[in-house]
C-alpha cells in the first residue's frame, strides 16, 4: 500500500476563508503580545521528554502536522510524501534555518531521526522501523523500512518529531530551544517556572501567516488565580477548571474545551500486583467510569467503550467495555483467591479528584490503593515507570493509531510497559494485522487485537479527557486547538482583536 500526500481538506479551506473575513476585526499579522495562562511549569527543552505540546509547539515544528480534526496530515517542513511498505520519500522546503542559524536539511533530518532512535524515550519503539536514512541532496531522502510502518507520517506528526537543531542535540544542553518555528524563547526575559517569554523569528519561512508577534506563559497553578487574570485583562486566554465555567461566563468571558487524550487504568504492573486476570476483571467491573467523570472531571470528559476513536484503524463498534457491576466485581475476586492487594496511586492536579473517587471503587471489592498527590513535576517524572503498579493516565503516542498503542503499551521494548511483561497472543495478533494485505484486512486485524486487550483486561477505564480553557472574545478571536494534541493552542494561528 503506498499513501502519498492529498490536497489540502475544503474544511481547511474554508477555514483560510473564514479567517480572511476576519481579517477587518483582527491586527495585521504579526502584531501584539498573546498572554497565555496555564497550569504547566518548563523545566527544560527536551521535546522528547515533556508531557504535551504547551512549551515546545512555540518553538519546535515538524515535517508534517495535523489539521484541527486530529487525523488530516497538512505539510510543514516536509512539502510532499509518499509511504509504500519498505519506504517514505519526502521532500523538504527549501531556505529553512533554526533559531541558532543552522541550516535545515536533509543532513538536520536525519540527525534528528537517529536521535530520536536511540533516546530511550517513549518515541523511539515508532521509529524502529526506519532502518536506515539515504540522503538524496538538501531536500530529498529516503526513510527505508525492516517492517512496514503504516502510522509513520502520524509519528511524524507527533510532539516526539519535532525537529530540533543538529547543533543543540550535539551540546545536550536543553537549558534553551533551537527550533525552526515562529518564535524564539527570550531567557533573559523570561522567569524559568513562572512566565515564558517568546519573541518572533525574524528569519522564520511562515511569517506572514503568523498572528501574533510575542507569546508571554504565564504559569497560573490555581484556577481563582487563572480566572481574576482572566477578568483582569493580565491574560487574554487561560486554561481553567471546569467548576470556573459559571464564574467566567458571567464575567462575559467564553469557555471552550477540545478532546485530548483517551486516559484510561494503566495496569503497569501485570507481573505481580496485576497477573491474575480475574483482579483486572475486577478492578473493570468494580469502577463506575460515568461518575468517575462527573465527578472527577467536572464534567470535561467522557467515558468510552475502547481506546480506539471511531475513524480510527482498530475501532470495533463491538467493543462495549465493563459495565460497572459490583457483583461481578466481586465474583471475579474471589475466583482469583481475594487476594490482599495494595498499592500506592499517584495523582496529581488534573486527575486527584478521579483518582481519589476510583480508589474509593476499588475499596469496595477489598483493594486498597493509597491515593499519593504530587505536583505535575513529580508526577511526570515517574510516569510509566516500574515504581507505581498502577496509574491513570495515558500518553499521546498510544493515540496515534492502533499499532502505537500496542507498541507502547505490550510491545516488549515498549515505554508504556515498564514492567516488560509478554503477552505472546497479543504479539502474534499484531504480527498478523501488520502484515495483512489491505486496509480491510488491516483493520479487522487491528480489531482482534483491541478485543483481545477488553476479553482479558490488559486496559479498562477508557475516558476521553478535555482540556479547558476561558477567553476574552473581546481580546482574542477564539481558541483554535488540534483534536488529541494534549494542552496546545495552535499559537500560529490566534489573533487578537484591535
Amino acid at each position: 500500500m503506498t499513501i502519498v500526500m492529498k490536497a489540502v481538506s475544503k474544511a481547511v479551506l474554508a477555514a483560510g476563508v473564514v479567517a480572511i473575513a476576519l481579517t477587518s476585526a483582527v491586527e495585521a499579522s504579526p502584531q501584539g503580545t498573546l498572554n497565555y495562562g496555564t497550569v504547566i511549569q518548563l523545566n527544560n527543552w527536551n521535546p522528547l521528554v515533556k508531557p504535551n505540546q504547551t512549551y515546545t509547539g512555540i518553538v519546535y515544528e515538524g515535517l508534517v502536522k495535523a489539521a484541527p480534526d486530529g487525523f488530516t496530515l497538512q505539510p510543514s517542513l516536509a512539502t510532499q510524501w509518499k509511504l509504500s511498505t519498505d519506504k517514505l520519500e519526502l521532500t523538504l522546503r527549501p531556505g529553512v534555518v533554526f533559531h541558532d542559524g543552522t541550516p535545515f536539511n536533509a543532513e538536520a533530518v536525519k540527525k534528528n531521526i537517529e536521535w530520536i532512535k536511540t533516546s530511550g524515550t517513549q518515541w523511539a519503539v515508532g521509529f524502529a522501523p526506519v532502518s536506515s536514512i539515504e540522503i538524496k541532496d538538501d531536500t530529498h531522502l529516503v526513510f527505508h523500512l525492516s517492517e512496514p510502518s503504516p502510522t509513520l507520517l502520524q509519528r511524524l506528526a507527533s510532539r516526539g518529531a519535532f525537529m530540533v537543531s543538529p547543533a543543540a542535540i550535539e551540546k545536550k544542553n536543553w537549558a534553551t530551544a533551537s527550533g525552526t518555528g515562529p518564535w524564539t524563547y527570550d531567557a533573559a526575559a523570561s522567569q524559568l517556572g513562572t512566565k515564558e517569554v517568546f519573541r518572533l523569528f525574524d528569519r522564520y519561512w511562515n511569517k506572514d501567516n503568523v498572528g501574533v508577534e510575542s507569546i508571554v506563559v504565564h504559569v497560573l497553578q490555581d484556577p481563582s488565580v487563572a480566572l481574576n487574570a482572566l477578568i483582569s485583562g493580565y491574560v487574554q486566554v487561560t486554561e481553567l477548571d471546569p467548576s470556573q465555567f459559571p464564574a467566567a461566563t458571567a464575567q462575559g468571558l467564553k469557555t471552550t474545551g477540545t478532546p485530548v487524550l483517551v486516559q484510561h487504568i494503566l495496569f503497569l504492573d501485570r507481573r505481580n500486583t496485576f497477573a491474575d486476570e480475574n483482579v483486572r476483571k475486577a478492578i473493570c467491573s468494580a469502577i463506575d467510569m460515568d461518575a468517575v467523570v462527573k465527578a472527577g472531571y467536572n464534567g470535561q470528559a467522557t467515558a468510552v467503550p475502547q481506546k480506539m476513536r471511531k475513524g480510527l484503524p482498530g475501532y470495533n463498534p463491538e467493543l462495549k467495555g465493563y459495565k460497572h457491576d459490583v457483583d461481578a466485581a466481586k465474583k471475579y475476586m474471589a475466583a482469583a483467591g481475594n487476594p490482599k492487594i495494595s498499592f500506592t496511586l499517584p495523582m496529581f492536579a488534573n486527575n486527584h479528584t478521579a483518582v481519589l473517587l476510583l480508589a474509593q471503587q476499588m475499596k469496595q471489592i477489598g483493594i486498597d490503593a493509597k491515593p499519593q498527590l504530587m505536583t505535575t513535576g513529580q508526577y511526570f517524572s515517574f510516569y510509566q515507570t516500574d515504581k507505581y503498579p498502577m496509574q491513570v493516565n495515558s500518553s499521546s503516542t498510544e493515540d496515534i493509531g492502533p499499532l502505537d498503542y500496542y507498541q507502547f503499551r505490550f510491545g516488549p521494548k515498549g515505554t508504556g510497559n515498564p514492567y516488560r511483561v509478554d503477552v505472546p497472543e497479543l504479539d502474534a495478533l499484531a504480527k498478523k494485522a501488520l502484515q495483512a494485505e489491505g486496509e480491510d484486512a488491516q483493520n479487522k486485524g487491528w480489531q482482534a487485537v483491541m478485543k483481545y486487550i477488553q476479553d482479558h483486561a490488559l486496559d479498562c477505564g477508557f475516558h476521553e479527557v478535555f482540556t479547558s480553557w476561558a477567553y476574552d472574545p473581546k481580546k482574542i478571536t477564539g481558541v483554535p486547538t488540534t483534536v488529541l494534541r494534549a494542552s496546545t493552542l495552535r499559537y500560529d494561528e490566534v489573533k487578537l482583536i484591535k
